[in-house]
């Protein structure tokens, strides 16, 4: 499968996002007008798909949903640049993150259900960031894959 223009931008605009702070439940959204957009993990990606002309999920689609709804990938050997990892215990997602290549994972990082300030945030290094290794976390769930169009 080759990498198409919408998946390119995709990407493109997750690395855009590098180093923007979390927080639990944030979509995008900005912590003041000229201030940086936040995210949380599946709002990282919901946000960059529908930036992309992918379907607005934000306000339905968290890590669950996006390991029921996005395709499955089999292996990790099958992975595309955008597709997604997801972590957490069997049959209940609570982490995703975007597939780079050669292993290599972006996503937002670093906070959970107790970072919900930018204060939080800036205390546990929770941000969007980059991972060498997909098996930074040893509960990989499985992979997916976004329904991009072009």
């Amino acid at each position: 499968m080759a990498i198409t223009s919408q998946r390119a931008a995709f990407l493109q605009l997750v690395l855009s996002q590098m180093h923007e702070p979390y927080r639990w439940g944030a979509k995008g959204q900005r912590a003041s007008p000229d201030g940086p957009r936040i995210f949380d993990c599946s709002g990282l990606v919901t946000w960059a798909f529908h930036q992309v002309g992918g379907k607005d999920w934000r306000a339905t689609h968290n890590t669950d949903r996006l390991w029921a709804e996005c395709a499955p990938v089999a292996r990790a050997a099958d992975l595309l640049p955008g597709d997604l990892v997801l972590y957490g215990r069997a049959g209940d997602p609570d982490h995703v993150m975007v597939h780079m290549g050669a292993g290599v994972v972006v996503g937002a990082s670093g906070g959970g259900s107790k970072t919900l300030t930018l204060e939080d945030a800036a205390r546990v290094d929770a941000k969007v960031k980059a991972f060498a290794r997909a098996e930074y976390r040893p509960d990989i769930l499985g992979f997916r894959r976004l329904p991009f169009a072009s």
